[in-house]
């Protein structure tokens, strides 16, 4: 009796200490920061500190096997789709998703964007494909490091459109983003935090989008889908996961509070603002969520046959 009233107590008071949230992914990076954006929104909402700590590599495996392997209620996972990914794309993984790891809530929805070389002679999705068909191999796509989101949606478009274009991975999204300005490569598929600067500056040409919808912040660019590609859709995707030694009833607290800090004018300033959808679902809908995806990628791996190297 006294152990469960115990247990009870320590879970009606989470966090009672510095929450600690670890991010796959580097500095500058579009999820890194959401997630300092959102750290100083939870930290006034529970009264304790939240630091996030970056912990790169391995298409965010790092930092996935790294959260996965304690057992501390207060040290939770940013990820993204690639977490999805890995899960089918590497034969060996530190962690296994389904039972090392909880889907708490997805933070975050919104578009990766089909950007192009200013030099490249395309003006839209359809152009490209009909100028990568006639050069079979002979473009270049860039991304963010192999299984990340950015390189999955290249490929995924790739297969759809019957084209084959050669991956050129990065270690960062802005090497990736540099080699395109460059001319290095002809195609890069970023996220909406950093594709939109650049779109705006008119450093880089925007084909489509990559969400079913078009995007608030690009109203004139149709969706792959729209433009080329009927059914196409690839969102790129945060979420919040812990570790098992999270119980179910602090996950619901922290789901609910994302949520809270998700509706404060200042994050929706700083990320609704961009055009991003702040969702904030709860532990079930994410979870749901969550195998949806894998199961999709489990697929898509398969009959692209996708491998690491």
């Amino acid at each position: 009796l006294f152990s469960q009233h115990g247990l009870s107590q320590s879970t009606a008071t989470w966090p009672n200490r510095t929450v600690k949230i670890i991010s796959g992914l580097g500095p500058g990076s579009s999820m890194d920061l959401v997630a300092r954006t959102i750290a100083p929104a939870l930290s006034e909402i529970w009264g304790q500190s939240v630091i996030v700590e970056n912990k790169t590599g391995a298409a965010g495996n790092v930092a996935a096997g790294y959260v996965a392997g304690m057992e501390d209620d207060h040290t939770i996972l940013i990820a993204q789709n690639a977490i999805t990914i890995s899960a089918s794309f590497y034969p060996k993984l530190s962690y296994n998703l389904k039972k090392d790891l909880k889907p708490v809530s997805q933070i975050t929805s919104m578009p990766l964007v089909v950007i192009v070389n200013n030099n490249l002679p395309v003006k839209n999705l359809k152009e490209l494909i009909e100028y990568a068909k006639q050069r079979p191999n002979e473009l270049n796509f860039s991304s963010a490091g192999i299984g990340n989101a950015d390189h999955m949606a290249a490929e995924l478009l790739n297969a759809q459109a019957g084209i084959t274009m050669t991956h050129v991975p990065f270690t960062s999204g802005a090497l990736a983003l540099n080699a395109l300005i460059a001319g290095d490569v002809q195609m890069y598929l970023p996220g909406l935090p950093v594709s939109l600067p650049n779109i705006k500056a008119g450093k880089v040409r925007a084909l489509a989008v990559t969400t079913s919808k078009r995007a608030p912040a690009l109203p004139e660019v149709p969706t792959v889908a729209e433009a080329a590609i009927p059914g196409y859709a690839m969102p790129l995707w945060y979420g919040f996961f812990a570790n098992q030694g999270m119980s179910d009833a602090s996950m619901k607290k922290l789901a609910s509070d994302l949520n809270k800090a998700l509706k404060t004018p200042d994050i929706q300033n700083k990320i609704g603002s961009s055009g991003i959808e702040l969702v904030g679902s709860a532990p079930e809908a994410f979870k749901t969520f969550v195998n949806n995806e894998t199961e999709l990628w489990a697929q898509t791996i398969k009959a692209r046959n996708l491998k690491p190297d």
